[in-house]
C-alpha cells in the first residue's frame, strides 16, 4: 500500500505556485481529490504525465520527474491509472509548448461564489485498472478489437474470452508490434504481441488486423489526429475479457515519430472525405480479397514500429 503524501508532493513540486485557499466546486473522485491544487492555470490535478515511456512499474524518480498540474476536466476526460499512489494520465504534451489542453477546461475561482452560482458540470469519470470493468459496460465478441483515435491519443482494446495466461503476459510484457495500411476511406491496423520471456510470436498473440474508419468513429465521437506533428502520442492498450468486460492487462506505449506522423496523415486525409458507408465496406472487402491473411497485409504497410519488452521502440 502506497505511503505517498499528495500534499507533501504538491508542496515540494509546485511550492509558492499553489493557492491553498481555493477549493473545488464539487466532489472529486477519491483517487484524484488528494492531488487537487490551484495554480495560475486554475483548478488542477497534479499528475504524472505519461507519453508511453513510463512502463507498467515506473520508479519513484520517474514518477516525480514527470509531475505536471493539468486541468481537472482534462484529467477526468482522459482518464487515469494509479501507480505507487500517484495519478498517471495520458495527456498531449509538446516539448516546446508544454501540456496541450482545451482552454475551455481551465477553471478559476474557489467554487464558493454564492448559492446562485451555477454548478460545475458533472463530467464522466474514467478510471482504468486491471481487475475492474472496462468503462461503459461494453461486451465484445471473442477476438474483437476496437480502436479509438482522439487528439489526446489512441485507445486500443483487444477482447478475448477468458484470456490465457500466456496471452495476458504477451500483451502486458511482450514485444508489441503495430503496422498501418492506409486507404482513402479506411485505415487497416495490424498488430501482434510476442511471448514475454522468449520473444517467441508462437507463444504470444499472432498477427491480426482491424479496420478503422474516420466516419464510423465520428458517428459516436469525433476523431482527431493524435498529438502534434513531429512527436509521439500515448497509445493505451487494453486487454479485456470479452465474457465479463473485466480489464485483464493494461499497457501504455509511445509509437515512433514516423509511425505517429503516418497515422496523423491518414486520419486527416479521411477527415477530408465524405461519409460513404458503401465505399468504406467495399474498400475494406477489396483489401481482404487482395490480402487474405494479416501477414500478407504487412507487405502493404506504410508505417510500422515495435515496442520491446522494456517499452523502448524501434
Amino acid at each position: 500500500m502506497s505511503t505517498v503524501d499528495p500534499r507533501g508532493v504538491i508542496a515540494s513540486s509546485l511550492g509558492g505556485m499553489v493557492d491553498h485557499s481555493r477549493a473545488y466546486g464539487r466532489p472529486l473522485h477519491p483517487d484524484i481529490a488528494p492531488w487537487h491544487c490551484y495554480t495560475d492555470g486554475g483548478h488542477s490535478i497534479l499528475v504524472v504525465l505519461d507519453d508511453g515511456t513510463l512502463g507498467d512499474e515506473p520508479s519513484e524518480q520517474e514518477l516525480t520527474d514527470n509531475l505536471v498540474p493539468a486541468p481537472v476536466k482534462a484529467v477526468e476526460r482522459a482518464g487515469w491509472r494509479m501507480a505507487a499512489g500517484y495519478v498517471v494520465a495520458k495527456l498531449p504534451y509538446d516539448p516546446t509548448l508544454g501540456l496541450l489542453t482545451d482552454p475551455e477546461d481551465d477553471e478559476y475561482g474557489d467554487g464558493t461564489e454564492g448559492e446562485d452560482a451555477p454548478a460545475a458540470p458533472e463530467l464522466p469519470l474514467t478510471k482504468f485498472a486491471v481487475g475492474e470493468p472496462y468503462p461503459g459496460n461494453v461486451r465484445w465478441r471473442d477476438g474483437a478489437c476496437e480502436i479509438r483515435i482522439t487528439q489526446q491519443g489512441v485507445d486500443f482494446v483487444l477482447a478475448f474470452a477468458d484470456p490465457e495466461p500466456h496471452e495476458v503476459n504477451a500483451f502486458r510484457r511482450g514485444n508489441a508490434e503495430f503496422a498501418l495500411v492506409p486507404a482513402k476511406h479506411h485505415l487497416m491496423w495490424l498488430y501482434r504481441f510476442t511471448d514475454a520471456q522468449e520473444g517467441n510470436p508462437r507463444k504470444g498473440i499472432p498477427w491480426s488486423d482491424q479496420p478503422w474508419a474516420y466516419h464510423l468513429q465520428a458517428a459516436v465521437e469525433t476523431p482527431a489526429p493524435p498529438g502534434v506533428p513531429g512527436s509521439s502520442f500515448p497509445l493505451q492498450l487494453f486487454l479485456v475479457d470479452s465474457t465479463t468486460g473485466i480489464i485483464k492487462a493494461l499497457r501504455l506505449i509511445g509509437p515512433t515519430v514516423d509511425f505517429a506522423d503516418a497515422l496523423r496523415a491518414a486520419v486527416s486525409a479521411q477527415a477530408a472525405t465524405l461519409h460513404n458507408p458503401a465505399a468504406i465496406a467495399q474498400e475494406i472487402q477489396g483489401v481482404y480479397d487482395r490480402y487474405p491473411q494479416s501477414t500478407d497485409l504487412l507487405l502493404a504497410a506504410e508505417a510500422r514500429f515495435e515496442a520491446l519488452r522494456d517499452d523502448t521502440v524501434g
